[in-house]
């Protein structure tokens, strides 16, 4: 049988690097049994990065969108780690797949689709001063149906989910919320949200929350959401194709996909001011100041401290629940040390200003 096709976006981003340096650690088979190509910017980065990582450059960016169509029309699968707001390049995959030829012989009939959405679908504008009540869980359909085309990563979550689409390509949307930890791979190993925050602090000199610090995000490390994504990768292949029947027996469960929307994937929560209150004593423990305190910005003056990117994702709510990596899947977290990351990244962040 010929090798699954895989055409990857993002993958020197912080999470598509780690998720397959992942699926080849845990499998070395898979570099015979799938081949891969990428979409990479720079022909540099593609020669010493990608091909030598087992993996077929193809040089573009998302805002090419006939090159986009005609690698998603080649592709059997195509997992999406790329800008989940990136609304032409998605649409331009979506056309590639619709239009993919029929296999003529052995392969997957129906193309797989998994994206990169983040639970910033479920945020809100706490800016610090409250603590929702308002949980989310993956498998309550109209609690997330509920949610509106104007919340971050919708317009183009709903683009995939889309029902006209349902009996064309199997479509898997992973949420992730605040990731932490260091990556792997040949790409981008830094986080955003908590190096967010210590990169305003540091630039302060003084550890920083938004309003009272007490909102709520939900979080998971790297790694872990990287294992997530190496087994709904392997388990969406074996669902049934076009054409064939569901395996027979009791312990078959059918695959969420399409219209059931998102996989959350969460290791527990946190607010941001005890984020804050990790940076105050990295702060002292490195002399930047000794106070070990934490400085409180107004809503009215975050913008003076904080960029607006920074004041919605560090100020808001976002907490879901992941029942279906953990009911379907078994996943289970491995990563614990949530406060020494932050530790190690103020750390991190001192070495590079020297």
């Amino acid at each position: 049988m010929a090798p699954i096709r895989v055409f990857i976006t993002g993958l020197t981003v912080y999470i598509g690097s780690t998720t397959i340096d992942t699926l080849f650690k845990q499998d070395p088979s898979a570099r015979t049994r799938f081949t891969f190509r990428a979409l990479v910017r720079s022909p540099e980065k593609a020669e010493r990065d990608i091909r030598p990582f087992g993996v077929e450059p193809v040089i573009g960016s998302l805002d090419d969108l006939d090159l986009l169509t005609q690698e998603a029309s080649q592709a059997d699968v195509v997992l999406n780690f790329a800008d989940a707001d990136h609304f032409p390049s998605i649409k331009a995959i979506l056309k590639g797949l619709q239009h993919r030829p029929r296999p003529e012989s052995a392969g997957r009939k129906r193309p797989i689709l998994i994206h990169t959405s983040g639970t910033g679908v479920l945020l809100d504008y706490a800016q610090g001063n409250y603590t929702s009540k308002t949980i989310y869980y993956d498998n309550d359909i109209p609690q997330l149906s509920s949610l509106p085309p104007t919340q971050l990563h919708r317009n183009v979550d709903l683009e995939i989910i889309n029902p006209d689409l349902a009996d064309k390509i199997d479509s898997y949307i992973v949420a992730p919320p605040t990731i932490w930890g260091r990556g792997t791979g040949p790409g981008n190993h830094n986080s955003i949200q908590i190096p967010y925050q210590v990169k305003y602090s540091l630039k302060s000199k003084k550890a920083l929350q938004v309003g009272k610090g007490i909102n709520i995000w939900s979080r998971v490390h790297v790694e872990d959401l990287a294992r997530f994504y190496v087994a709904l990768f392997e388990r969406a292949l074996q669902e049934p194709d076009e054409g064939e029947q569901p395996p027979t027996g009791s312990d078959y469960k059918p695959l969420p996909k399409n219209a059931d929307q998102y996989y959350f994937v969460e290791d527990g929560e946190f607010a941001y001011g005890e984020v804050a209150q990790e940076i105050a004593k990295a702060l002292k423990a490195n002399g930047v100041n000794d106070s070990g305190e934490v400085t409180s910005v107004p809503t009215n003056k975050a913008l003076e401290y904080f960029d607006k990117v920074a004041v919605v994702l560090i100020g808001g709510n976002s907490r879901a629940r992941a029942v279906r990596a953990r009911e379907i899947f078994e996943w289970q977290p491995i990563h614990k040390d949530f406060k020494g990351y932050i530790a190690e990244e103020v750390k991190r962040q001192l070495e590079n200003q020297a």
